[in-house]
């Protein structure tokens, strides 16, 4: 258990803790069976490719149909990495925005909180609307 875990345990935490572990347990377990799953599943393949193609040729099917599995999950994974390297630079560049208006936003509030709120709710509708 990591040092965060037991601190939360120590607080008061522990019911949330102790569930939040069996349920990365339980997703553990589930991931090892479907790993187990997938490997029956191709030697299932590789046992019906063989009377027809050879032992050989249905190893080289097999592994080759895995290959281009793997090269097509790793395109999808390059693809959301380059979105996601987008939308980081995005909230970079209005980083130093959002750092100079909390304190016009915290002396507005504390003259028209009211007013505040309702500018607030006209960008979140904008931003929305993009």
């Amino acid at each position: 258990m990591s040092l965060a875990m037991r601190a939360l345990a120590a607080v008061g935490g522990g019911v949330l803790v102790k569930h939040a572990l069996v349920a990365v347990a339980l997703y553990a377990v589930a991931g090892v069976l479907v790993v187990v799953a997938v490997l029956f599943g191709l030697f299932a393949i590789f046992l019906a490719l063989a009377p027809a193609l050879g032992d050989v040729q249905a190893a080289l099917l097999v592994a080759a149909g895995v290959v281009l599995v793997a090269v097509v999950l790793a395109g999808i994974a390059s693809y959301q990495l380059r979105q996601a390297k987008r939308r980081v630079a995005v909230l970079a560049a209005a980083t130093p925005l959002a750092t100079a208006a909390v304190p016009a936003a915290a002396a507005a509030l504390k003259r028209a909180p009211a007013l505040l709120a309702l500018s607030a709710l006209a960008v979140g509708f904008l931003a929305v609307r993009r």
